[in-house]
């Protein structure tokens, strides 16, 4: 089996290939130092989860019972922790301007006694929006808090005025909202940015790895060794050089899958068949886009700067951050062009919706015709491989 292998020429190409990683660190750094530290990195970052107890400075102007009241449950929510107790609202500007604070919140005097009255007392919520999760989550906490405590005081009153419990939570909430969220019911951007930036970091990863796999090949005038070794065969060329990095980025994608489903516990409520087969398809596509674009720019240099703006533009195309109905439809189509866009779709309906296989369809197909694309090019890339003029460019 061992003889009959040898003498195919995507075996030999595998062999010789494995010499050539084992013997430059660049190979190493490529494909599995960079790529760990990247994964080590956001597994790090990340493993807080959802931001806790981000500081907010506090104004407070009536220095009553009451206001304490209202602080003690702003402070108690999930996000919000009182760092800062200022003398004037100037001052808690300065520390949200400094970054010591993300926001601050303005009791006004005679808060306690204009509820007393009757009266309607305006209790002030600034906060830094340029930090969008941060900014979000402390402004929906405190709102939350000031309706919450604002329902109280109206409950109270309707009580002791002599009304009935129930009458009274009726005339403080007269319109009850019966709300269901079909999808990410944990109303948290983690489980999307952690499962985001993982694969993104990979993707760059697979293909500068492919465009230099290939691209020294004609900078040190080894291309025609390289096909003779696969007998003039280019397809045979190609699969036997990419297949370890098929099988290293295979690994890598087990491994981030790994991170997201057992460590940091993503909810898994599709189909772990289809997963596994985009991932697969992932990899796949992201070795097809090195392929073309070596195949288009001979320069190792500027192969390598192509594939990390494409890299860099996926994320910012692939619709999760800025929705894909809002966007110009040029930018729409512009996002299909990027393999992530689609790998998205179907870990986002299959990991957290749930949703049936057949929603996926659509993304699948559209990564498996990514994997034609070495096909189109190959008849140019064995005359790269073949023409002098081609090697030895920068």
């Amino acid at each position: 089996m061992i003889k009959q292998l040898q003498h195919m020429g995507w075996y030999r190409v595998t062999q010789r290939e494995l010499r050539r990683m084992s013997s430059r660190r660049l190979y190493l750094l490529l494909t599995l130092v960079f790529p760990l530290i990247s994964i080590g990195f956001f597994v790090a970052l990340f493993s807080g989860q959802v931001p806790r107890d981000l500081p907010v400075a506090v104004y407070d102007g009536d220095q009553t019972s009451t206001s304490r009241a209202l602080l003690r449950m702003i402070d108690a929510t999930p996000s919000v922790e009182i760092a800062y107790q200022v003398s004037t609202p100037l001052e808690g500007k300065a520390h949200i301007e400094a970054m010591d604070a993300y926001g601050m919140v303005i009791i006004p005097e005679g808060f306690e006694k204009d509820l007393i009255r009757g009266d309607l007392p305006t209790v002030k919520s600034y906060y830094n929006n340029a930090f969008l999760v941060a900014g979000g989550l402390i402004n929906r906490d405190i709102t939350t808090a000031v309706r919450t405590f604002a329902a109280g005081v109206s409950y109270s009153k309707h009580v002791k005025k002599g009304e009935e419990p129930l009458q009274a939570i009726v005339k403080v909430s007269p319109v009850k909202l019966d709300k269901h969220i079909l999808f990410n019911p944990y109303t948290s951007y983690f489980y999307y940015l952690v499962t985001c930036f993982l694969p993104v970091m990979l993707q760059i990863f697979i293909m500068s790895s492919v465009v230099y796999a290939i691209g020294v090949e004609l900078k040190e005038a080894t291309a025609l060794e390289w096909l003779n070794t696969a007998g003039g065969n280019i397809i045979h060329a190609l699969s036997g050089k990419l297949l370890p990095y098929l099988f290293i980025f295979g690994l890598l994608m087990t491994l981030t899958y790994t991170i997201f489903f057992q460590y940091f516990h993503v909810p898994l409520n599709g189909s772990h068949l289809i997963l596994g087969y985009n991932a697969v398809l992932f990899v796949l596509a992201y070795i097809s886009i090195g392929i073309l674009i070596t195949s288009i720019f001979p320069s190792v240099r500027m192969a390598l700067s192509i594939s990390s703006v494409f890299g860099a533009l996926a994320f910012t195309f692939s619709g999760l951050t800025f929705p894909y109905q809002a966007m110009y439809k040029a930018y729409v189509v512009g996002g299909q062009i990027f393999p992530f866009s689609h790998y998205l779709k179907v870990f986002i309906d299959q990991a957290l919706k749930g949703a049936p296989v057949s929603a996926s369809f659509s993304g699948l197909v559209a990564l498996n015709l990514f994997l034609l694309i070495p096909f189109l090019v190959t008849r140019r890339l064995k005359k790269m491989a073949q023409n002098e003029k081609y090697w030895g460019k920068l």
